[in-house]
This record gives structure tokens, C-alpha cells and sequence, in this order.
């Protein structure tokens, strides 16, 4: 069972990964933003993640990037999850602050990879209730 803090973020990250869905829908042209909900979605999964575990300290209404990076860094239970996190960060940051960034359909199939990656790594390991 996880706190009910966690079961928050976990809420959080399935909204946003319904709203990525959504934004591709009704917004193939724009596509990038999905990219940017996206790593929203997996920034709160891993919060969800973080928050119960025992070994790390994580606050997620303070918690900087570079916090959330150094407590991943103490879960190798994660495997590569935390690349993938940090791929994903990267790519929606570019999308953001970089108007020259060309987001391509093969970074946009790359941004939903890294997302499913993500899921398939760390949802198995929260104890949902």
C-alpha cells in the first residue's frame, strides 16, 4: 500500500499521461507538447515511486530536478529508468526553451518510448492500493 501522498502523484501521473494521449489527438501539429506532458507524467510516477522509499528523501512540492536525480541515483532496482527520465527531461526542456529544436516524428516515437520504459520499470514496484 502505498502513502497518500504517493497515491496523489500516481493520480497525477495517470491524468497527464491521458492528457498527453489527448493532446496528440486533437493536435497532431503540435505534437511537441505531448512530449512535454509526457515528462510530467513520468516526473510524477517517479515522485509516487520516491516518496515511500526508505533509502532516499524526497519532497515533491520542493524538490528540484537535481534532488529528484540523487535520490534515483540511490535505486538501482530502477535499471535504466533514470536514463530514460533524464532523456525525456532533456528532450521536453528542449521543447520548450529552444526555438530553433526541429521535434521530429522520430523524436516524438522516441518521447513515447522513454515514457513506456519508464512505466514498465517503476509502476510494477509501487504497491498500489
Amino acid at each position: 500500500m502505498i502513502s497518500d501522498e504517493a497515491q496523489e502523484c500516481y493520480e497525477r501521473f495517470q491524468a497527464n499521461a491521458g492528457f498527453a494521449r489527448k493532446l496528440e489527438e486533437q493536435f497532431p501539429n503540435q505534437a511537441e507538447w505531448s512530449c512535454v506532458v509526457r515528462f510530467y507524467a513520468a516526473l510524477h510516477l517517479v515522485n509516487a515511486y520516491l516518496i515511500d522509499k526508505r533509502n532516499v528523501r524526497l519532497n515533491p512540492a520542493g524538490t528540484a530536478h537535481a534532488d529528484r536525480r540523487k535520490a534515483l541515483e540511490n535505486c538501482p532496482e530502477l535499471r535504466d529508468a533514470p536514463k530514460k527520465y533524464r532523456e525525456l527531461k532533456d528532450m521536453s526542456e528542449r521543447v520548450r526553451y529552444d526555438a530553433s529544436f526541429n521535434y521530429t516524428s522520430d523524436l516524438h516515437e522516441k518521447s513515447k518510448a522513454f515514457l513506456t520504459k519508464i512505466i514498465a520499470i517503476v509502476e510494477p514496484k509501487l504497491k498500489k492500493g
